[in-house]
This record gives structure tokens, sequence and C-alpha cells, in this order.
């Protein structure tokens, strides 16, 4: 499990959270206020890793960016609008090492 937050555009807050095997992308308008989230693994976002173990966030150009790290070692990335319309799918990226 595991969960990032960073400040986004005005006075808004976008969370990436790893939790049961899932990876979620949430927005609130303020630090107190609920959370929409978004399920990152669903069919509108293929390629998830099974295996994912941490995960980061942040904000830039009008999209949400996440990434997982799995527990071979591997990193995937995704994005969304700000909005949180999220239909692309999950990329490998060149390992860390």
């Amino acid at each position: 499990m595991d969960i990032d937050t960073v400040s986004g555009p005005g006075a808004s807050e976008f969370s990436a959270a790893l939790t049961r095997g899932k990876a979620y992308v949430g927005a609130r308008a303020t630090p107190t206020s609920a959370y929409s989230w978004r399920d990152l693994t669903k069919a509108g976002t293929p390629g998830f890793p099974r295996n994912a173990c941490g995960v980061s966030v942040r904000v830039g150009g009008g999209r949400v960016y996440v990434k997982v790290l799995t527990t071979a070692g591997d990193v995937y990335e995704n994005s969304c609008t700000t909005a949180l319309v999220c239909t692309l799918g999950w990329t490998a990226v060149v390992k860390p090492y």
C-alpha cells in the first residue's frame, strides 16, 4: 500500500493511492473536502502491472501523471486530465537502473 499527494491548479489537491492491487487517482477542492476517486486498473486504462508496490503523482500541463513501481523494479505510467478523465493505458518506462 502507498499514497502520494500534490497540490494542483488553484486550491485543488491530487492523490494517487495503491491498495489491494489497484491504483487510484483522486482529486478534491480543498484539504478537508471529500475526494473523487478513479480506478486506474479498469478496462479503460489497460496494462496495469499486477505486482505494483509503490505509487507517485504529479500535475502538469492540465494532466495528472501517475507512476507505479513493481516488485521487479519496473516502472509504469499513466495520466488523466485534471478533471480525472482517464482513457489512456499504462506504459512501461525504462527501468531506473
